[in-house]
């Protein structure tokens, strides 16, 4: 009795007649499933769950953590009215008037901290002092500074009480803000522009391209997207600042540096309106995530 053996190339198609092969069904793995469980439960216990709490004490009477009355969206209204506008307009100039002069300082300083200039590890080291000290003891600093009786600046200053000014105050508080925060941004873009290949900026430098084409060219398209980061960055970090404000201020004078956090905080923890201070907390978390979007819409667009 002798036995056929067929056999048939890769390529070689089926005939008409013949069975359709069978298709290979894809198994899911329970196992590495499971192992996404604790970093999703850990998500939602830190993330979710504390935004759907706020949103639920910010639509009730609130005092003390003990839910009231439903009050619908009367503390948004309250927040977005126009009681609370001026609060917005600060917030925006307070974060838009950092972030001008944050990014640029830090850029510029990183400009220069990437030449071979003497001492230049002791400069980064200098630089990085403001970021490790604590934004309680800058603020106490800083008043000490500007006290109109005995602080050193007055002699700048011409004896005017900057912290009584409104608008001054304003302005000291922004200044204050960038001393503490330019070194994350210069340490970040110093380390972005260490990236950028030394063979190319040579190349650049013999076809005559100057500084400033080099880094409007090379540098600055390849330190964008740590650049794009670092704005983020420092935008949620600057819409979610309390403890700067409230030592430095404590909101005014005259109210003139309100801002978003330091009344959710004032709400909370000072006039115990849990849910007033929860609608500002939404309103605040709502910021966030949009200018986050953006920036991240941003920075796809232009990884292309």
């Amino acid at each position: 009795m002798s036995t056929i053996v067929t056999t048939r190339r890769p390529g070689e198609r089926r005939s008409a007649g013949g069975p359709a092969p069978a298709t290979p069904r894809r198994r899911i793995h329970a196992g590495p499933v499971l192992l996404y469980v604790p970093a999703l439960v850990l998500v939602v216990a830190v993330s979710i769950v504390p935004v759907g709490y706020a949103v639920w004490l910010s639509v009730h009477v609130t005092r003390a953590l003990r839910a009231g009355a439903f009050n619908g969206l009367e503390h948004y209204g309250v927040v977005l009215g126009a009681g609370g506008l001026p609060d917005i307009i600060r917030t925006f100039v307070y974060v838009g008037g950092s972030l001008l002069i944050t990014l640029p300082l830090g850029v510029g300083l990183a400009v220069l901290l990437n030449k071979p200039v003497a001492y230049r590890r002791a400069f980064r080291v200098i630089i990085l002092l403001p970021w490790v000290v604590s934004q309680t003891i800058a603020a106490l600093l800083w008043k000490w500074l500007l006290n109109p009786s005995y602080g050193p600046l007055q002699s700048i200053l011409g004896g005017h009480d900057v912290l009584a000014d409104p608008y001054a105050s304003m302005a000291a508080l922004i200044l204050v803000n960038v001393w503490i925060s330019y070194p994350l941004a210069t340490i970040l873009s110093l380390a972005a522009m260490q990236t950028v290949p030394g063979q190319v900026l040579e190349a650049a430098r013999v076809d005559g391209c100057g500084p400033i084409q080099s880094f409007r060219r090379i540098v600055l398209p390849t330190i964008k997207p740590v650049l794009m980061i670092l704005i983020i960055m420092l935008t949620l970090l600057y819409f979610n600042m309390v403890t700067l404000v409230y030592t430095l201020t404590g909101g005014g004078p005259l109210s003139g540096t309100q801002v978003l956090s330091l009344q959710a905080f004032l709400q909370s923890f000072q006039f115990f309106k849990i849910g007033l201070g929860a609608a500002y907390s939404v309103v605040l978390f709502g910021f966030n995530v949009i200018f986050g979007i953006a920036y991240i819409r941003v920075l796809r667009s232009d990884n292309g």
